[in-house]
């Protein structure tokens, strides 16, 4: 029998990795627990990330204007990012096929083709799909109180961290816009009008009346 599949969809300070942590953290059944920063700050290997060297071959941060090389950026994916982010929703559905509940915070993008990307594989499998999107300038708050604590990868040279948050204020915009161009979800919720106790509870709620139909709508918008 397949694992239910929650994906909790939200930019940078929408609160879904906390949210996912603690759903699994509080569940009654056994959750497995994975995310899109698990992902590419401990799987993905960071010279082929957005802030690496070899960026141009994996997840590169290129500008939204090519006419603007100083102004707002987005991701464009090359072959080892398609190549891993395949793997990755691959995982998931693995996950589901064994027997395993799996709750996964992710970043779902139209372009690159992540969305869609995700939908294809879960295919036929037990889903729900939650998006947390509190008001922009929520999220603008939030983010702009985070530092930059961790300790970086050498190969990513010096002045690593002035680079990293340059590049990542540069990106935050398109991140905004193309994480929730897509409407479509079983479940969204404004994570700022609702403490995470709340949002976790909702979720629940949802839950219990069986897997949502996002998964299957978005298969037929992008098939």
């Amino acid at each position: 029998m397949a694992g239910q599949i929650l994906v909790i969809n939200g930019t940078s300070g929408s609160g879904k990795s906390s949210t996912a942590e603690l759903f699994a953290r509080e569940a009654d059944e056994p959750w497995l627990l994975y995310g899109i920063d698990h992902f590419l700050a401990g799987t993905f290997p960071s010279r082929w990330g957005h802030h690496g060297p070899n960026a141009h071959e994996g997840i590169e941060a290129v500008p939204v204007d090519p006419a603007d090389p100083d102004g707002p950026l987005r991701w464009q994916f090359h072959a080892e990012a398609r190549r891993a982010f395949a793997a990755l929703h691959e995982w998931i559905a693995a996950a589901s096929r064994a027997g395993c509940n799996i709750v996964f915070d992710h970043l779902l993008m139209s372009d690159p083709a992540i969305t869609g990307d995700l939908a294809r594989r879960l295919d036929g499998l037990p889903t729900l799909l939650v998006t947390l999107k509190p008001p922009a300038a929520v999220l603008e708050k939030r983010v702009a109180g985070r530092e930059m604590t961790k300790k970086l990868p050498p190969e990513l040279g010096e002045d690593a961290a002035r680079k990293i948050v340059d590049r990542l204020n540069r990106l935050r915009p398109w991140f905004y816009e193309d994480v929730y161009a897509n409407d479509l979800c079983d479940l969204e919720l404004d994570s700022d009008a609702l403490s995470p106790e709340q949002v976790v509870a909702a979720i629940r709620e949802r839950l219990a009346q069986g897997p949502g139909d996002a998964f299957a709508r978005l298969r037929d918008e992008y098939s």
